[in-house]
């Protein structure tokens, strides 16, 4: 045991009853490595969780909330109880990896320049039951093939990071967005407000269930209505391998004009569009070419065939949050 080291350990869980046994049964065995606590903040959860997580009551702290409030108010609601002066968040759905809890807090201690240091998702797919989930567990994860040791990142990964609790507490904690999720990137921008660096580090790592693309979609339309106005305040896109990059955006952007021009052409019929629609496509294609070799490399030729349409879904899922967006602000809609 490191006894220089110490954590506290917070897992956010609700509704995570097919997860968070092997979530639970991971952490415990990286927490003895060092001085820790766990802590495990059960958001009112409907089904067996609580009572799994109750067959561990030796090993860890469970605090059950009254009320759904959403991951940020549960990472919240655990981090006002911690004892110790870092704190770890990890997600109630994913498996880490050996020593990673250890590695995080070690690189977060090297520098008073780093504000937060964030574990790397793996290339591996914990969900066999989606298909489609497969490809965007290839999306979240494309950027991260071009790590070496780490990168200063423009955000926190809020399914398994450590930031210290002096810090946490500085910034007002985790914004709560709701179902959506999202509030990595209003951390991770005040992280870089006060100066601070984001790190993200191969020296840890995890593995998800990644959701299927109906689901993805969902979420995506109300990520983006609520991401827009942190990104209007930072005039930054960010780091490749996130959610809101540059190339994402412009993609998205093809994607909007592409559907113009297709309804267009079915109402104006005769007026024959085909030719600017296949160059856009193509140019659409190019920018999304190292995306295409990426997911072609990991998954092969069905993968790809299928991101080419997989593509478009995510995009018209950012437009959609736009337009969202736009008609909050217009009827003053919270």
């Amino acid at each position: 045991m490191q006894n220089y080291l110490n954590v506290s350990i917070i897992i956010p869980v609700y509704n995570s009853e097919k997860t968070i046994k092997n979530t639970l049964n991971k952490i415990i065995n990286e927490a003895s490595k060092l001085t820790s606590e766990i802590i495990v903040i059960d958001d009112n959860s409907t089904d067996n969780s609580t009572k799994i997580i109750k067959e561990f009551s030796k090993e860890i702290k469970l605090i059950e909330l009254e009320k759904n409030g959403g991951a940020g108010n549960a990472r919240n609601s655990g981090a006002l109880i911690a004892k110790y002066e870092n704190l770890c968040f990890v997600d109630s759905d994913i498996e880490i990896t050996e020593n990673s809890i250890v590695n995080l807090v070690n690189r977060l201690s090297l520098d008073d320049s780093t504000g937060s240091v964030s574990a790397t998702q793996n290339l591996k797919n914990l969900n066999t039951n989606s298909w489609s989930s497969d490809f965007v567990c290839l999306k979240s994860c494309y950027g991260t093939d071009k790590f070496k040791d780490e990168i200063v990142f423009s955000t926190i990964c809020s399914e398994f990071c450590v930031i210290s609790k002096k810090l946490f507490f500085k910034l007002d904690m985790w914004k709560n967005v709701n179902s959506a999720g999202g509030e990595e990137f209003d951390m991770g921008y005040k992280i870089l407000k006060s100066n601070k660096k984001n790190i993200k580090t191969l020296s840890a790592r995890y593995s998800g269930y990644w959701c299927n693309i109906s689901t993805r979609f969902k979420r995506i339309v109300d990520r983006t209505s609520k991401y827009i106005p942190l990104l209007l305040k930072k005039r930054k896109f960010d780091t490749k391998g996130s959610f809101a990059t540059f190339e994402q955006s412009l993609s998205s952007f093809l994607t909007l004009i592409l559907a113009i021009l297709l309804f267009i052409n079915f109402i104006l019929i005769g007026n024959n569009l085909s030719l600017i629609i296949i160059f856009i496509l193509i140019f659409q294609y190019i920018i999304e070419l190292g995306f295409l070799k990426f997911v072609f490399k990991n998954r092969g030729i069905k993968m790809l065939i299928f991101s080419l349409f997989g593509i478009h879904v995510i995009n018209l899922g950012i437009i959609l949050g736009v337009v969202y967006f736009i008609f909050r602000k217009m009827f003053f809609i919270k």
